[in-house]
């Protein structure tokens, strides 16, 4: 009986940490563009005062910090529940509060050829010998790629910044 009890305990004090923890979700809180007369730390400080605003110690605010963008927008990603994102959004130096969606994207190949579609039509110029004119007459008339630079796609996605 006293093992049950205690696991009865557990489980009531451990519920609402868990379904707090659970509500916590990444949003992105835009405040504009930088007015250019702050410093990097400074601005990094003026975000996390947005944050201790709704969070209830500055070390949770702190903790929850999980970017600040202080280059060419102004603005910080964090760990805040849906509540806390409604309050910030209400500032009135807060432009948006928006959600993340991490899972939303997914990561383009690195395989050039491939990804642009000229793999495919090599591929299928060896089987169909009708359609064979188009794909490698484009190829032909670019010279199979000789001295042509292949711009970088950029899909915004950086590896270490899942969250975004």
């Amino acid at each position: 009986m006293e093992i049950i009890s205690k696991i009865l305990f557990l489980f009531f004090f451990l519920l609402p940490i868990l379904a707090a923890s659970s509500e916590n979700q990444v949003y992105i809180v835009y405040l504009g563009g930088h007015k250019g007369d702050k410093e990097v730390h400074e601005i990094e400080q003026f975000h996390h005062s947005y944050l201790a605003s709704v969070k209830e110690t500055e070390q949770e605010a702190r903790a929850s910090m999980l970017y600040s963008y202080k280059h060419s927008i102004n603005g910080f990603a964090a760990t805040l529940t849906p509540d806390q994102a409604s309050k910030l959004s209400e500032l009135e130096e807060v432009i948006s509060v928006f959600r993340s969606h991490p899972m939303k994207h997914e990561m383009h190949t690195t395989r050039s050829w491939e990804f642009v579609g000229l793999e495919e039509g090599i591929k299928t110029t060896q089987m169909h010998s009708h359609t064979a004119g188009m794909t490698q007459g484009l190829l032909s008339k670019a010279k199979y790629g000789h001295n042509v630079i292949v711009g970088v796609l950029d899909s915004g996605k950086f590896l270490s910044s899942c969250f975004i």
